[in-house]
């Protein structure tokens, strides 16, 4: 199969006088970007109900970080000392009461660092969530107004 190419397309840059070989810099040779128009009414409009719909979503996202955290470390924590420090405690021969007086002193060092970790890991779960959950939400913004989407 032969395949004849037409001598009249250039794939030569027509702005560019620089040849081939030479090496570009980029921070000499880059062109600045074309500057967009600053847009209208609705634009305007799109911009204030994206600023509203992320906030709304994130301060959601992080009252359940918050909650579901606290709550994450709570439960690890009554739970390494009811299944770790009172058996400990009794296989010991130590006073119970001591255990029931001062739980956070009798749990190990290593159910308190699990516990921290299953909290950060179940904050940052929600807090990413809700992040996600507001680029949606935006993108949604931006197609009900037919404004496009905003730049990253």
């Amino acid at each position: 199969m032969l395949v004849n190419l037409n001598p009249s397309i250039s794939f030569r840059s027509q702005t560019s006088t620089i040849s081939p070989i030479v090496e570009k810099n980029d921070r000499e040779y880059a062109e600045p970007k074309p500057r967009k128009d600053r847009g209208g009414f609705i634009e305007d409009i799109s911009k204030i109900a994206k600023f509203f719909t992320t906030l709304s979503e994130m301060t959601k996202a992080s009252l359940k970080a918050a909650g579901y955290g606290l709550l994450t470390a709570a439960v690890a924590l009554t739970g390494f000392w009811t299944f770790d420090a009172i058996p400990r405690t009794i296989r010991n021969g130590n006073a119970l009461i001591d255990t029931f007086k001062h739980p956070l002193k009798n749990i190990s060092k290593k159910g308190k660092v699990l516990s921290a970790i299953a909290s950060i890991g179940v904050a940052g779960y929600q807090i990413i969530k809700g992040k996600l959950k507001a680029n949606q939400r935006t993108a949604n913004v931006d197609h009900q107004l037919k404004t496009g989407h905003r730049d990253v």
